[in-house]
């Protein structure tokens, strides 16, 4: 094969699975010559355009948490439309620390960009509070958007969070919303979604109260804010706040049933995968202990043909063999 043949190749190769050549393709028909789609032509759907579909359709939008590219890949199978990359598991499963506020900006998108462009289904990805200050917040949105995710959810907590009542603090509202005010000015893909999480109902002088989680809800609408995620809300509180707020609401580990005629958007089920995960494996070390290998058992394993979905077999056997026809 002549070096103009294999660059060829290699530059399709790369558009073909989403990945990116050193030094840059911007596309297949800029790379290789050829003749652009004619103006108006359809386009696939970005995955932020996806998160902002999903948020206007009618319903409630089931959202699982993905820990691993795998398991975002399952999900994709499994036909959920978008997964939830959360810190409390990035921190857990990659750093081994606790959720206080010890993951910086610069991992969480190293280990969130990772998973998101792992499927083509857009990915939430957790980043705290955006950093210090609102300087580091609009820092923080060009590079969750660089890195391919479609939304990013920032908190109202101080840092160390995460550690209970009377430890933990809850940002001052101003504060809150000039961080939201950064983050819409740092946005260069209109579509990228900004949530604004609140931990208003579990910290603070009016923790529990609806009310303060609707004025935080409004104030957050009004900042330029896409959504409002509402952690520790009672079943029978989230109609009154879907209803009184002007931007979708977004909900953490409530059980469809509980929610199912609310004018909730969507419903995040997080911080409850990994774990279980770890305790199969903390299982398998003990019989591998006990027993010198690992037991077999098939209710333990994938079924091939969803092994060979998630790994994209049949994509990359297709590029094998193109490979093999091009050095012939």
């Amino acid at each position: 094969m002549d070096d103009t043949t294999r660059r060829n190749f290699i530059q399709q190769t790369a558009v073909l699975t989403g990945g990116v050549v050193a030094g840059g393709v911007p596309s297949l028909t800029a790379a290789s010559g050829q003749v652009s789609p004619a103006a108006g032509a359809t386009r696939a759907m970005s995955k932020t355009g996806k998160l902002r579909a999903l948020l206007r359709q009618p319903g409630i939008g089931i959202v699982p948490e993905a820990h691993s590219v795998f398991a975002a890949r399952l999900a994709e199978i499994n036909d959920f439309e978008a997964i939830y990359i959360g810190g409390n598991m990035m921190a857990a499963m990659y750093l081994g620390i606790e959720d206080w506020g010890l993951v910086n900006i610069t991992e969480l998108v190293e280990i969130g960009g990772r998973i998101a462009n792992g499927v083509s289904i857009p990915a939430i990805v957790d980043a705290d509070q955006g950093g210090e200050n609102a300087l580091n917040v609009y820092r923080a949105v060009k590079a969750y958007e660089q890195a391919g995710i479609a939304a990013m959810h920032i908190e109202d907590t101080r840092n160390p969070k995460h550690r209970g009542r009377g430890v933990s603090e809850l940002m001052p509202l101003d504060e809150m919303v000039l961080r939201i005010s950064a983050a819409v000015e740092a946005r260069s893909d209109p579509d990228f979604v900004i949530i604004c999480r609140s931990d208003c109902l579990g910290l603070g002088q009016n923790r529990g109260d609806t009310n303060e989680a609707i004025r935080r809800g409004v104030a957050f609408a009004e900042a330029g804010g896409d959504a409002f995620f509402c952690v520790g809300m009672r079943s029978e509180q989230v109609d009154q706040i879907a209803r009184a707020i002007p931007i979708p609401l977004i909900a953490l580990n409530i059980p469809l049933e509980d929610v199912r005629n609310t004018a909730l958007k969507l419903d995040i089920h997080g911080v409850q995968v990994y774990q279980p995960v770890m305790k199969l494996y903390e299982e398998m070390l003990v019989e591998l202990k006990e027993n010198g290998q690992f037991l077999r058992r098939e209710e333990r394993r994938l079924a091939p043909d969803t092994m060979a979905r998630v790994l994209q077999v049949a994509e990359y056997e297709r590029l094998a063999d193109e490979w093999i026809k091009l050095r012939g």
